[in-house]
This record gives structure tokens, sequence and C-alpha cells, in this order.
């Protein structure tokens, strides 16, 4: 396609702005829907557009940032809420939940000109701060509407998050319980249990998942992150994702723990990198059972897909289970 010099700039500037570029003249517009039709770029909402090749590079947050920062141009006027408030916060969530939705603030549900994409949240005084420039939802509302509207396994980890950065939740409860004030949609029996179980010591969100689902099965609740002295690095002690002490030992768990070991498809030089690692990890674990650690379960993402392999790593290292 012939190529035009304004839409050129255009999304050049979206480009150097971290954001979609907007077709603000019926002219742009044909110009840009023309240009995505051909495959040249990408509309992932009504009217915004980003390069093809530029947005295969952007992590799924990252797109989400784009869309936001196009649609703050257009609705100056917009309190970004629910999901997407939480990714401009910085709360760790999975990826999955994202489905190109956008959640705004509003004393309305829906309107007839509303975009399918756009999910309007009930409330009649957001009370937004702003962050990097887009006006969103405080920290406790923003937990509260995902709280109340995902999953435990899936919300605890932006609640896990949250505790990270250093953000005192008890007023999550506190906003969901207030009487004549309560936000429409709130669940209190949910957002008290992940309240109860939020926790900054799991890293990522990886890690709040699989606690999760450890305590939706009903296994003991682990102990995060406990030191173990490396007799290699005494000033570098191991750290274990999730360990139960029992009377008979200590069970330690690892999410993600066999990543580092797929092989790669080149060179001798790399090959003894991964020889070097595994040799590492081994080492690594008999340090681990010379200090009374009787098994290590190894899970990964897969489990988190199909949580009856996760049990069942569990069960069979003797995870006790409470209920």
């Amino acid at each position: 396609m012939r190529r035009n010099p304004r839409i050129e700039r255009l999304m050049d500037e979206a480009q150097r702005e971290r954001r979609c570029a907007v077709g603000r003249t019926d002219a742009d517009r044909r110009a840009l829907a023309r240009r995505a039709a051909a495959g040249e770029l990408i509309g992932p909402y009504r009217n915004l557009y980003a390069r093809s090749d530029y947005w295969r590079g952007l992590q799924t947050t990252q797109r989400t940032i784009h869309v936001v920062r196009a649609l703050a141009l257009l609705h100056p006027d917009w309190v970004f809420a629910g999901l997407t408030a939480a990714t401009i916060h910085g709360f760790d969530h999975s990826v999955s939940l994202h489905d190109g939705t956008v959640s705004i603030a509003s004393p309305r549900t829906s309107q007839s000109r509303d975009s399918g994409r756009l999910h309007r949240i009930r409330m009649v005084d957001p009370q937004p701060v702003v962050i990097d420039g887009l006006a969103v939802t405080g920290v406790v509302r923003t937990l509260l509407d995902c709280g109340s509207t995902y999953d435990f396994e899936d919300a605890l980890a932006l609640f896990d998050s949250a505790v990270r950065q250093g953000i005192a939740i008890d007023g999550v409860l506190a906003a969901a319980c207030s009487r004549g004030r309560k936000p429409p949609g709130s669940d209190v029996a949910r957002l008290a249990k992940l309240c109860e179980h939020a926790d900054g010591l799991s890293e990522n969100g990886g890690e709040s998942k699989v606690r999760a689902l450890i305590i939706l099965n009903g296994f003991l609740r682990p102990q995060l992150q406990r030191r173990f002295e490396n007799p290699d690095n005494p000033l570098g002690p191991y750290r274990t994702d999730f360990s139960w002490d029992l009377p008979d030992g200590i069970i330690v768990a690892e999410y993600d723990g066999m990543t580092k070991y797929t092989l790669p498809q080149s060179g001798s030089g790399e090959r003894r990198t991964v020889r070097a690692a595994v040799h590492a990890e081994r080492r690594r674990e008999d340090h681990l059972r010379a200090q009374g650690v009787t098994a290590i379960v190894r899970l990964e993402f897969e489990d988190l897909l199909h949580p009856e392999r996760l049990v069942r790593k569990l069960v069979e290292a003797g995870v006790p289970r409470t209920a």
C-alpha cells in the first residue's frame, strides 16, 4: 500500500508516547482502517491502531496500557477501573484475564453508543488517583472490584502484589462492609478470604496461584520463602517458595523450577551452561536435604492449568490436608 506521510507521523507519535494511534478525522480513520484491513496495522479497539510488528512485540499488559492511553486522549474525563485500573497500578495478575475489555467508573452501567469492549462499573464518586498521567480508581476500590469479580485463585495474585508493594489492604473489607455505602456487587465473603490470605512474600503471580490452589484444596498452609544455609555462599542463603515443617521432616515445593533447564537449540557452550545449572541445582538439593528436607516437589505452569496434577504431587509428597 502506498506510503501516507500523515499516517506514518501518527504512528510514530503514538509509539513515542506508548499508546495506540487515534484517527481524528474521517480521512485519517479511513486511511487507518484500510491499512488495518491490509494487515499493516492492528485495531485492538474501535478507532485505535498500532503497527502490527510493534504490537506483536508488546506484552499483554503493555497492550492494555497502549489502548488506555489512547482512550484517555479521546475521553479525558474517564476514570479507569477494575482490571484496567489494576494493570495501571502495576498489580500482578494472570494475563489470561485480559480479553480486550476496558473498564471505567461510571454512574450508569451502559450507554447506547458504547463499544462492545467497554465495561462500565457503576460508581457515583470514584475518587480517582492519577498514575503516570492516567486517572484510575484508588487501591481500595480497585481491589474491591477485582476481588468481587474474579475467582479466588485469580484474585489472590492482585492482593499479594498490593501487599508486596507495601499497601495496607485492610480498607478493602471495611469498604465492602460499609453500611449504606457498600459498592454494588461487593462479595464480602470472597474479599474477607482474600484479605486473610494475602501475603507479600509471594514473589509473582504464578506463586500466588499455586498458593491459592493449595488453600482451595485444603492443604496445610505453607511457609513462604523459608531460608536455608548455603555452604557455598554463606551470605546468599537458599530460599524455597513453599515449605511445610512436619514432625518427620521438611517438605519443600518449588514453582517452575525446571524451566531453567530447557535445552537450548545451539552450541556446546550453551549446553555446558545447562549442565552447570543442573549440577548447581543438584548441589542445592543435597544441601537442603542435609538440613532436614525430606521431599522436594517441582511444580510447573502445566500444574496450574491442570490443578489435579498439583494436588497429586502434594499428596504423593506427604503434604497434609486440614480439610
